[in-house]
């Protein structure tokens, strides 16, 4: 399994957090998910669908969101490309 840049929501809230893959992965270890449905959530995400498990929603970030963020987090800085 290859690191995945993901949102998740917790399920009843409005807040997003940007996170990865592993650290969801983690995450979903604790809350006693065998590695079948480990893998499972890993290859829907791959597929780009939306996920919601074990109280949290997840999805994977697209380019687009990436680029945004780094757009906002660099608009006061030189770029070196």
């Amino acid at each position: 399994m290859q690191n995945l840049p993901l949102i998740a929501a917790l399920e009843g809230t409005q807040h997003k957090v940007n996170t990865d893959w592993f650290a969801i992965m983690a995450m979903l270890k604790t809350r006693d998910l065998s590695e079948e449905e480990i893998n499972n959530i890993y290859n829907e995400l791959c597929a780009g669908l939306r996920v919601t498990t074990r109280g949290v929603t997840l999805c994977k970030q697209s380019g687009d969101d990436q680029n945004e963020q780094i757009i906002k987090s660099t608009e006061n800085k030189d770029l070196l490309i």
